[in-house]
């Protein structure tokens, strides 16, 4: 049962890598389409673009560290 914690700790890592990829593929990456209607030049849209993704993907690496180290101070209480 020692790793139960462990199996839920990388479970949960890739509950919230498919989560963040989801992010990006349902709502980000349609950003093209409808600015496109509207006439916004390409950069624009590619600099928006980008920078929901750097931005979410910093939130994500953030969430990623304090989870570890949640799960580092639960393992050396033992």
């Amino acid at each position: 049962m020692k790793l139960a914690g462990l199996l839920g700790f990388i479970t949960v890592m890739w509950i919230m890598i498919l989560a963040v990829s989801a992010f990006l593929i349902i709502f980000v990456a349609p950003l093209d389409i409808i600015f496109l209607r509207n006439g916004i030049d390409r950069l624009l849209i590619s600099i928006v673009q980008s920078s929901i993704s750097i931005v979410v993907l910093i939130i994500f690496i953030l969430g990623l560290s304090r989870m570890k180290s949640i799960y580092i101070q639960k393992k050396l209480r033992l």
